[in-house]
């Protein structure tokens, strides 16, 4: 047959070591006329689920093989595995694991000798030639199962002498690395980006040319007839198993099935009961008895119990978790375990959207934690069910597009600053292929261009490193090496080498622990508040119909809300002005692509306050709460069933159908004809199955949508009546985001909480609620680190009396003459009283001073030491206010105490100008009064300049944009540390604001005091009126200023002084404009002083 590939064969799985995707590999072997294929992942078993899948597609013998580092004495072997049967499979996973979970990064000569008695044993021809002179301790070592010596070629004409000499069987095994001839240049690329260098440092085996899927005929040439048929041979001892199975429900403590449900029953009741006040509705009790009788159906009691369990260590814990997600906020039986926290009949909520007995599926409860507790719990369940038995689940990250441009070109060797052109211009929703259809690459044509891509193309999409499921957690009732693999991962988290693909084929079944950075706020905000009212609030105590909650959310102050915190979505919030939680749940499914349309309809039926949508009773009954818009996926479930007669499991059946366009068993004509025989007209159900179809793409879950938005409620109520404790918490949680730190302290003013200054006598780490203020914590300041505020704490069990006893205290290898002046030039050492300035020209004086104190406790007790006296103050003049503000943004990244635009109010008050809070998306052109921060220019392609700053005001910075037409008028005055007063538009950019300028003035050549000029404008014929005082409006404001304009009309000799927000700086351009509009001699400027009549 000599139709076998044996050993030495890596895939993409042995990262950055093989160009072998497994398909490609398995269907390239089929194609060429291979029977047994084998794999030998060099350490990992990672690939061996997807390779044991491609082989069963198109019938190929799959051996699964394993390339192991034996340790013996100080000699590191290489040695590949074969699994005989499925035993020697269990014997890969146990060595792999060993591999994979020690710091030798090998296993030793005892391991290997008890954990390959399954195995077939081939030495790699490299290790053999390291073995000769010890070639007895080698046959030792496989005494237990005949080894095999790899012959990689003709040339290895010496190995196979030495081996028949001393009655060692060779196979033929040449190393495989990638698929054909031509590809051995990305191997090399790929080799080169797993050393971080590049392609011309890359030394490589001359044999390694040849390392691709030889044909059979090339085997044949290469390799002798007898050790071709040895080869065969060898695969034909090797048994085939499977290891796949359907997914199984581990039993919760062991119990059988019909002990689980009884004890799920059991804990269900007594929950229900306890939620229920003891006073269930008949709708509820048989609510929960229908549920129960479904899990009891699909045998799913023990998946509940499981989540339950660690469910009741997170609440004994303390540790808060979410109301719920998903699907799973739709079952009373996880309401009643405080797995969730959404009653699913007061918010109408279907049980079938989460467990459908016409759709049977595994349930998916996922649940929310603080992302600093999720570890917590995952090590709760590792200890409750067994090390042996829990294990979070690996993934891979693979080259996108953009990261295959920038590695490729990098391995290269190419021109890094054209790489970083290339990978700039692309977008990174796209692959590679679509970027090239769409022509982002057209201006880069060029042999290098070619190049970057023939590889990029190559890499994209291919393993590029390992990593931890965000979520996943596997939890078995049996030993998971009995299947799988395990390895280290960060942080020596347990992980299992299949991903969540290969598991879910070998029968084990996810839980998902999700870390979520707002239950970290919310739970921080309640230790705040607890802590400055002595009263701990409970948020599921908090009432879902507050008016001053909904009256925030009307005004669009949402800022620091989960879900709610958009430029977008605030305007929304102020166009709709929600009234009720369902307001919030609705509007969060329609902020989405596509459903957004509708946002429009949602707002107008709401304010007409419309109540009827059809004639149907039943129909307008399910549209009514979303005044006619179809929101949720459970109304088209409802409007499935009422119209067509389908129970509500077959509903949702026939509602993935149709938004999956799974034309078999979305029947039209069925549904028509079912709809017509419950009393709808033709007409009627065609439309109405049209209206289901149309919006069963856009419908969103709305168990999902209203857990979350319970998420977002709590902190709107939170914001409302412990605002001090919502915007220190949300200080905290972005310290380290200067932009955000720069917002939240200023919305934080706005709403009326004061923010006091960062105090070494009474800031902690973070922000703190202290007196109705908020506190800034001295972690924000650079240098200032964990370590440096424990001491500082620890230092001040009595208040600091002046600025040398502070330093004397403190000063230390840790708290240096940096960090001291860092303090300062922040604000935390203002209580003494002195100015910044006579702190900083102090503070070697108060070194020394504290170098003394330690000298004088050093020498304590002898006759000639003398205590140090407290020196006095080098006094110098005081520092500037813009000093200071320019030394908090040098240690704290923003202005805190204010901002160098205040300083200039006055003079911009007569140019109406907008602040960055309050500029909107609009065609219409506004002023505002900026700092010029983080200036970049760059050169388009068409060689022309332009450029990009940073706008910063008094509430917030922005992203401004000067386009090459403006910038070459703009050069001289859009300067780094500049204070201008830009013209322009704001545009909304990937969900950001972005000033587009049309004009920028130094603020310093803006005159300080109102115009002493009137601009008459006369308008000769009456006929124009209509259209060009359209046109003066637009010219005027594009020109603002405090010039009054002053308006003649010839027909009755009237004159009319426009309103303020036309008064015009009268620039010669606008000049020009209004003579060309007006005529050259119906324009004139002229002194104020004229005008006075």
């Amino acid at each position: 047959m000599l139709s076998t590939l044996l050993s030495n064969i890596y895939s993409e799985h042995s990262l950055l070591q093989s160009g072998l995707t497994i398909k490609a590999y398995v269907q390239q072997a089929k194609q060429l006329g291979y029977k047994n294929l084998a794999l030998t992942d060099k350490h990992t078993l990672s690939g061996v689920y997807d390779f044991l899948r491609e082989c069963e597609k198109v019938d190929m013998k799959p051996l699964v093989g394993l390339e192991c580092t034996v340790l013996v004495k100080d000699v590191r072997l290489t040695v590949r595995l074969l699994a005989k049967n499925k035993q020697g499979y269990q014997q890969l996973v146990e060595l792999s694991s060993v591999m994979r979970m020690s710091k030798e990064n090998g296993i030793s000569y005892e391991v290997f000798q008890q954990q390959t008695t399954a195995c077939m044993v081939l030495l790699s021809r490299q290790s053999f030639i390291q073995a000769k002179d010890w070639y007895k301790r080698w046959l030792a070592l496989t005494a237990h199962s005949e080894g095999r010596l790899e012959i990689h070629g003709a040339s290895d004409y010496t190995l196979i002498e030495f081996a028949e000499a001393h009655n060692i069987v060779c196979v033929a095994a040449p190393p495989i690395r990638f698929l054909r001839e031509e590809n051995y240049d990305f191997y090399r690329l790929l080799t080169a980006i797993g050393a971080g260098t590049t392609v011309d440092h890359v030394v490589l085996e001359e044999e390694t040319e040849k390392a691709y899927l030889l044909s059979l005929t090339e085997r044949r040439e290469r390799f002798s007839e007898a050790l071709l048929n040895e080869t065969d041979a060898l695969a034909d001892e090797i048994e085939t198993f499977t290891l796949f199975q359907k997914p199984t429900i581990p039993r919760f403590d062991g119990l059988e099935e019909n002990e689980a449900q009884e004890r799920l029953q059991e804990n269900a009741l007594k929950g229900f009961q306890q939620r229920y006040q003891s006073n269930p509705s008949e709708e509820a009790m048989e609510r929960l008895k229908k549920e129960l009788a479904v899990i009891k159906q699909l045998g799913f009691a023990s998946y509940f119990l499981i989540v339950a369990d660690f469910m009741d260590y997170a609440h004994r814990s303390n540790i808060l978790t979410g109301p719920g997600r998903g699907s799973s906020a739709s079952s009373i039986v996880a309401y009643a375990l405080r797995i969730t926290d959404v009653d699913p009949l007061k918010h109408g909520l279907l049980f079938e959207r989460f467990l459908n007995p016409e759709r049977i599926s595994l349930p998916d409860i996922d649940i929310d934690f603080p992302d600093y507790r999720r570890d917590d719990v995952i090590h709760y369940v590792r200890e409750r069910f067994g090390k042996e038995h829990v294990a979070q689940v690996l993934t891979f990250g693979t080259f996108a597009g953009k990261a295959a441009i920038r590695d490729a070109g990098k391995a290269s060797g190419l021109n890094s600053g054209f790489v970083d052109r290339v990978a700039k211009a692309m977008n990174s929703a796209l692959t590679l292929e679509e970027a090239e259809q769409q022509g982002v690459f057209s201006s880069f044509q060029s042999t290098e261009l070619d190049t970057l891509l023939f590889f990029a193309k190559q890499l994209e999409g291919m393993l590029r490193h390992e990593s931890t499921h965000a979520a996943g957690v596997i939890i078995s009732d049996r030993p998971l090496k009995e299947k799988v693999a395990l390895q280290y991962g960060s942080d020596e988290r347990v992980l299992t080498q299949a991903d969540m693909n290969s598991l879910d084929a070998l029968g084990y079944v996810k839980f998902d622990f999700l870390g979520l950075k707002n239950l970290t706020l919310l739970e921080r905000m309640l230790r705040l508040i607890e802590g400055a009212t002595n009263q701990k609030l409970n948020l599921r105590d908090i009432p879902f119909h507050d008016e001053k909650t909904f009256r925030l959310l009307q005004q669009g102050e949402s800022t620091g809300i989960f879900q709610l915190e958009s430029d977008g979505m605030r305007r929304v919030l102020k166009q709709l002005k929600p009234s009720s939680f369902n307001d919030i749940v609705a509007t969060t499914s329609l902020y989405r692509p596509g459903p957004m349309t509708f946002i429009k309809d949602y707002i107008q039926s709401k304010h007409e306050q419309k109540k009827t949508f059809s004639h149907h009773v039943e129909i307008n009954r399910i549209l009514q709460p979303t005044f006619g818009v179809i929101v949720y996926q459970e109304q088209i479930i409802q409007l499935i069933q009422i119209s067509a007669g389908y129970s509500l499991a077959e509903a949702d059946v026939f509602r993935r159908a149709i938004s999956k366009k799974q034309r078999e068993l979305m029947n039209k004509d069925a549904f028509v004809e079912r709809s017509i025989a419950r009393g709808y007209t033709k007409e009627e159900a065609e439309t109405l199955f049209a209206l289901i179809e149309k919006f069963s793409n856009y419908g969103f879950p709305k168990s999902h949508a209203t857990a979350y938005s319970m998420i977002s409620y709590w902190l709107a109520y939170l914001r409302v009546h412990y605002q001090e404790a919502f915007f220190a918490a949300l200080c905290s949680a972005n310290w380290q985001d200067h932009q955000k730190l720069y917002n939240y302290i200023y919305e934080a003013r706005k709403a009326g909480v004061e923010v006091l200054p960062p105090s070494i006598q009474e800031s902690h780490a973070l922000f703190t609620v202290e007196n109705k203020s908020i506190r800034f914590g001295l972690l924000p300041i650079t240098m200032v680190n964990r370590r440096i505020v424990d001491q500082i704490k620890k230092a001040r069990t009595t208040p600091f009396q002046d600025f040398f006893t502070f330093v004397a205290k403190v000063y230390s290898s840790t708290i240096t003459q940096p960090v001291i002046t860092a303090f300062i030039k922040a604000g935390a050492c203002d209580h003494w009283g002195y100015s910044r300035a006579v702190l900083l020209a102090n503070v070697d004086k108060a070194i020394a001073f504290a170098k003394q104190i330690d000298d004088f406790k050093q020498s304590a007790g002898s006759l000639f030491t003398i205590n140090p006296v407290t020196p006095a103050y080098i006094d110098i003049e005081p520092s500037t206010k813009m000093e200071e503000l320019g030394w908090e943004r040098e240690v704290l990244g923003f202005y805190f105490s204010g901002h160098p635009i205040e300083n200039v109010k006055e003079r911009l008050a007569p140019f109406h100008r907008t602040t960055l809070i309050q500029a909107e998306p609009s065609r219409k052109a506004i002023r505002v009064g900026v700092l010029v921060k983080a200036l970049k220019k760059i050169t388009t392609k068409k060689g022309k300049a332009m450029a990009f700053f940073i706008g910063s005001d008094e509430t917030e910075e922005c992203e401004c944009v000067v386009f090459p037409t403006v910038w070459k008028d703009v050069e001289t005055v859009l300067i780094e540390g500049s204070l201008v007063l830009l013209s322009g538009v704001v545009e909304e950019r990937e969900g950001k604001k972005q000033f587009i300028v049309q004009k920028a003035i130094d603020l310093n050549q803006l005159p300080s005091t109102e115009s002493k000029q009137f601009l008459h404008v006369h308008i000769e014929k009456e006929q124009d009126v209509p259209t060009k005082l359209s046109d003066l409006k637009y010219i005027l404001s594009q020109d603002r200023g405090t010039a009054p304009v002053i308006l003649h009309r010839k027909k009755n000799h009237t004159k009319i002084k426009l309103p303020d927000k036309y008064a015009v700086q009268p620039s010669k351009r606008t000049i020009q404009l209004l003579k060309r509009l007006f005529g050259e001699t119906n324009i004139r400027l002229e002194e104020r002083e004229d005008e006075q009549e």
